[in-house]
């Protein structure tokens, strides 16, 4: 079974689908490498010219990386795994030319957040509870957390969000300006795809420069090379191997 189903539409929109509902979408790495192959193909496809994010399951949006499946990894294991596989496909989404907009419901936290953050647009079911808890662990919102959310609702918003491990509601989130939309259970796909539809209907050439001349305005790739060089330290601590290995533990 792939971990990530894509849909070529007729209108000029892929859906692309986290496919591990039993595992609350959680990050692992086959889905890491499924979403590398998804994304570079989706970019180069000239068919495609908006991409919807969504995810299979009634539960999670996604829930991040792989916890369990990083408390089997050695220490280089996970090392390689990081710096090899994971950032890159992180990277490789932000540095797509293509719109896209994501479609997100119930636990929505750590990687997953910060999947949802790489998109343009968000649309939320009003289940969605939004978090990025890396610091429980040990560790950082490195894949984008702690430049993106500042930039949407400010420093000192994201930095209680994120230093408190807290959670919030896709309210609240509206409220701040973090995502654009807040629809009932069972309707962010469609909305979604409804806004993916108004971005396809317009000049792609516009669409794609506009995206450019704003992302690069705010999000310089220096900040990304920080956030990793702050999360390796991070990840190296003794602190960290025992707070993952204490959650691995509770579920």
């Amino acid at each position: 079974m792939s971990e990530v189903l894509v849909q070529r539409r007729d209108d000029g929109i892929a859906v692309l689908k986290l496919n591990r509902p039993h595992a609350l979408n959680s990050i692992d790495r086959a889905m890491t490498r499924a979403l590398r192959t998804a994304i570079g193909e989706l970019e180069r496809d000239r068919s495609v010219s908006v991409l919807v994010v969504a995810a299979e399951g009634d539960r999670a949006f996604s829930t991040g990386i792989d916890l369990k499946e990083r408390q089997r990894l050695t220490d280089e294991e996970a090392a390689v795994f990081r710096a090899e596989e994971l950032f890159p496909m992180y990277r490789e989404f932000d540095r797509r030319t293509k719109p896209a907009v994501a479609a997100v419901f119930g636990h929505t936290l750590a990687g997953g957040f910060e999947l949802a953050l790489s998109c343009d647009l968000i649309v939320a079911a009003d289940d969605t509870v939004f978090g990025l808890p890396e610091v429980k662990w040990g560790i950082i919102p490195a894949a984008g957390g702690c430049r993106k959310l500042p930039a949407l609702i400010g420093h000192a918003r994201a930095k209680e969000l994120i230093l408190t491990a807290g959670t919030i509601s896709a309210g609240e989130m509206l409220g701040m300006g973090a995502i654009n939309r807040v629809v009932p259970r069972g309707s962010e796909l469609e909305e979604a795809l409804e806004l993916a539809g108004r971005i396809a209907a317009n000049a792609q050439s516009a669409v794609r420069g506009a995206k450019r001349a704003i992302d690069e305005g705010v999000d310089a790739p220096a900040a990304c090379d920080f956030d990793i060089s702050v999360a390796n330290d991070c990840y190296a601590s003794k602190e960290r191997q025992a707070n993952i290995a204490t959650f691995g533990a509770s579920r």
